[in-house]
């Protein structure tokens, strides 16, 4: 228990040091990072105040299906803060140098474990919590709730929550990495896949949202009373439900059913976190060597093969052939890349599949021009975060080996110029399908339509080149991790110049597009001067945002190693 506090404060202590230095970047940078978290988590509690009150007051549903959405947001938060730690775990629990220095020192593994497992649990669930909290207060701000509340809730309802989600997480990755070992990389990574797959498809077709609102809805006015009856008999076994009706029954006034499901929530954290200690006890260094033979299989059979080997003809002169299949197997033969990479075209595909069952069809200008840019905004939130997962650290990954390729006879020019286009063509098409998905609903006004896929051309070009330019701007040649990279404080820089552009489209678009709704529902005459002024401010914008990238990326990339 010693040696575990003393790694914990010292650890402690280093992060404090590392973020608090007196300098004007450090500054800066903290300024920056306090910026964006504090203009989401203020954002966050604006949207969360509004659609209760929304929910409660114009559309009557009630407090029973208010926590019921409730719940499935708390469904798909569980689910991320799952994944967020399988994904930083592997990297820190196996690929880490820090582990294997501890590993050769007088450590129990199981403390190891849990050194790893806190600096994982709170790297990777930091923001999510931030953008929580700030939805808690919003929660509690309409009901007008003491300070008391949000103090129980967080200890003794939030926590726990993240907890069970996080320890689930490492002893899924440690049976994971075990079960690599004995039936190869690719078998386990699709049983990971089908497996998300299934609980995801599994609870939403369980909980049917449109038919519970619908049952609900019958009893109305009378929405406020209790449908318990209406929940799927599977549903009360998870977590999210247990804190919902918690929530529920705080408001309600009913203590029993409170202090109930706050038992559950406490009781299965703590036995959650028992059997992942006494779990890592048995199999994480076991865990351990089968990641090594993996390892040493993947490092044996590392000679690229297929349609990119090296020694295969293109047709692309020799330099560019080299650099394309460099940057593909460098994307590659990095296991985070292409399990991250996995994880998020699925959520584009049921984000895809989801929106085109999707129909505005308001008649109300106001209501469908907002609607129109919530999906607009998703859409480009969702290709700022691609980009900043995988552009930003596309200089960083380079590692110390970069100076091979700055000693060889090629123009680095060249280097960053195939690096932009190896990834702007997949983030365009993904972009675009995005807005074929989003304007699906409303495909007869086809100049919203062509406008919204002119726009996001320049939008994804803008985004794109802002992620490779500051990436190669705050390269960190040292740190090839690159979760660790897109997590860093040039990143969350980046992030805040790419929120900055993204208020700017809505502001451009929004007057716009409410006057052509208004002409196209209200038959009221609209000038379309204001329309070309508009989505011509956006591209003068973009194409500025792409050179001035460019220009400091390229300089950047040329400065010395």
């Amino acid at each position: 228990m010693n040696i575990l506090y003393h790694i914990l404060s010292y650890k402690i202590l280093s992060f404090l040091k590392t973020t608090t230095q007196l300098k004007v970047a450090s500054i800066a940078k903290s300024l920056s990072t306090l910026i964006v978290f504090g203009g989401f988590a203020v954002s966050a509690y604006v949207f969360t105040y509004n659609s209760i009150q929304y929910m409660m007051e114009v559309a009557g549903l009630g407090l029973f299906l208010l926590h019921r959405f409730l719940s499935m947001l708390l469904y798909v938060f569980f689910l991320s803060v799952n994944v967020g730690n399988i994904i930083v775990s592997y990297a820190t629990l196996y690929r880490s140098q820090e582990t294997v220095f501890f590993l050769s020192k007088p450590i129990s593994h199981t403390q190891l474990f849990t050194i790893k497992f806190l600096d994982n649990f709170f790297y990777s669930s930091t923001t999510l919590f931030m953008i929580a909290l700030a939805v808690l207060f919003g929660y509690g701000t309409y009901f007008q709730l003491p300070w008391t509340f949000y103090v129980n809730t967080l200890v003794f309802l939030f926590f726990p929550f993240m907890l069970i989600s996080a320890s689930l997480g490492a002893m899924a990755l440690m049976a994971l990495v075990t079960l690599a070992g004995k039936i190869g990389a690719k078998a386990t990574l699709m049983s990971i896949v089908i497996g998300y797959v299934g609980v995801v498809f599994a609870y939403f077709k369980m909980t049917n949202p449109a038919r519970l609102v619908n049952n609900v809805l019958k009893h109305f006015p009378h929405t406020d009373q209790y449908f318990g009856w209406l929940d799927p008999a599977a549903s009360q076994f998870l977590p999210n439900h247990w804190m919902v009706e918690a929530l529920y029954w705080h408001l309600k006034g009913g203590t029993t059913q409170v202090l109930a499901n706050t038992g559950l929530l406490v009781g299965v954290c703590a036995l959650c976190l028992l059997l992942m200690l006494l779990m890592a006890k048995k199999f994480y260094y076991r865990s351990w060597l089968a990641y090594l033979e993996l390892k040493a299989k993947r490092e044996t059979q590392a000679t690229a093969s297929g349609f990119f080997a090296f020694s295969r003809s293109s047709f692309f002169e020799p330099q560019t052939s080299v650099l394309m299949k460099k940057e593909f197997w460098q994307f590659f033969r990095e296991p985070s890349q292409w399990i991250h990479l996995g994880i998020i075209s699925l959520l584009i595909i049921i984000f895809v599949v989801s929106i085109f069952q999707l129909q505005l069809g308001t008649s109300q200008p106001y209501l469908e021009t907002v609607s129109y840019l919530v999906m607009f905004v998703f859409n480009a939130f969702l290709i700022i975060s691609i980009a900043l997962r995988f552009v930003y650290p596309m200089a960083s990954i380079e590692g110390q080996s970069f100076w091979k390729v700055r000693s060889a006879p090629i123009q680095l020019n060249k280097v960053y110029w195939l690096k932009f286009f190896v990834v702007v063509i997949p983030v365009l098409i993904a972009n675009e399908t995005l807005m074929i998905a989003s304007h699906r609903a409303i495909a007869h006004h086809s100049t919203i339509v062509l406008t919204g896929l002119l726009t996001s051309v320049f939008v994804t070009f803008a985004i794109v080149s802002m992620n490779l330019g500051t990436g190669a701007f705050f390269a960190d040649y040292r740190e090839t991790n690159p979760i660790k990279v897109s997590s860093s404080q040039g990143a969350t820089i980046t992030f805040l110049f790419s929120i900055a552009y993204l208020v700017f489209l809505i502001a451009m678009l929004f007057f716009p597009l409410f006057g052509y709704f208004q002409m196209a529902f209200k038959h009221i005459p609209y000038s379309t001067t204001m329309y070309v002024v508009s989505i011509s401010a956006i591209i003068l914008c973009s194409i500025a945002i792409v050179a001035a990238s460019h220009t400091i990326g390229v300089r950047a990339f040329k400065r010395d190693f």
